[in-house]
């Protein structure tokens, strides 16, 4: 086989096909293996699994696809064991609720079989909805220019702009960093959240990427959507495997710690003013709990935190003012 594909999914049996036909339909002529990793799943997916192995779970085909069920243990587990299980020279990862244009493979495989020192290819995306429909105030997802280029660890080290289920990556270069690892894996058990930023920080520290700027995986938001469910929790881990990487390879990397725990603050920052613009002062507030937690010394999270806990009414009368005056709410408006 050329290229393995490693679903993990949970209770998705709604949106896996979807997934896993677009996997299918793929244009490349490479050999697919999929694994499609369930993590104690208790509703149909079995069910839904059942026509797929019947039909693609014999070896031999363009497409191969296994079935492997585990009891709940969580995300990593199953990335872990999905890439156990599979052996083709390229690792794409593909959440069981996202799906691939068909052209994906074949263009990302173009581009990581050009030069030998890029180990990661990834590509710009589309935000859709539970119904599979474009997200239109989300249209900025489709990126025309991604920093995470080239050797890019500076880049990453200050915002994870890797979208996961698009990104094709070397078994070479997944089994080299594991190794230099106490636990020796591919994704960090330590990492219930953010782990995929955390593999793709120690890829860069020893790979080239490439950036394919055209909108060929499909990154789904629906209500059970885990990443962004808790936003406290999502940037929390965030942060903490910036400072964590820096503080095992930034010697290698010539960052400091010092550096890193500013560029995690400064990441932060954006995110909770991000959401006290979008008025979500519940998020703001929790963001700037977190900086406090993360020991961020940085006395804009005290004053954004103070102007969250203002009263609402507030904020809606400015912004009905604001509207009729033709201004629009934006950091850099009044306050």
């Amino acid at each position: 086989m050329d290229v393995a594909v490693i679903t993990p999914t949970y209770n998705r049996a709604h949106l896996l096909p979807q997934t896993i036909d677009s996997v299918i339909a793929q244009t490349t002529r490479a050999r697919i293996e999929m694994a499609v990793i369930d993590d104690g799943s208790t509703d149909d997916t079995a069910d839904v699994m059942r026509p797929y192995i019947d039909k693609y779970g014999v070896s031999g085909k363009k497409v191969h696809i296994q079935y492997i069920q585990l009891d709940k243990q969580g995300v990593v587990t199953a990335r872990n064991t999905g890439i156990e299980r599979t052996n083709a020279p390229y690792i794409a990862l593909l959440d069981s609720d996202d799906y691939w244009d068909p052209r994906k493979l074949e263009l990302q495989l173009k581009a990581i079989r050009s030069d030998p020192h890029v180990g990661v290819v990834h590509t710009s995306f589309r935000y859709v909805d539970d119904q599979s429909r474009f997200i239109d105030d989300r249209v900025q997802g489709h990126r025309l220019n991604n920093p995470c280029v080239g050797w890019c660890i500076d880049a990453m080290l200050n915002e994870f702009l890797v979208i996961f289920s698009s990104v094709l990556i070397r078994r070479a270069v997944v089994e080299q960093v594991s190794a230099t690892e106490p636990h020796g894996l591919p994704f960090d058990p330590r990492w219930t959240n953010a782990q995929d930023y955390d593999l793709m920080l120690r890829a860069a520290r020893v790979s080239r990427f490439i950036y394919v700027p055209e909108p060929l995986t499909l990154y789904r938001f629906h209500d059970q959507h885990g990443a962004m469910g808790n936003l406290k929790r999502a940037f929390g881990f965030h942060c903490r495997v910036q400072m964590d990487f820096v503080a095992r390879w930034g010697r290698d990397v010539g960052v400091t710690e010092a550096d890193a725990t500013r560029r995690a603050a400064a990441f932060l920052y954006k995110r909770a003013e991000s959401a006290f613009w979008q008025r979500d002062m519940d998020n703001c507030t929790a963001l700037c709990d977190l900086a406090a937690e993360l020991s961020f010394d940085d006395d804009r999270f005290v004053k954004l935190k103070h102007k969250a806990a203002r009263p609402r009414w507030m904020y809606r009368i400015k912004d009905q003012m604001d509207r009729m005056l033709g201004k629009s709410s934006s950091p850099g408006a009044a306050q």
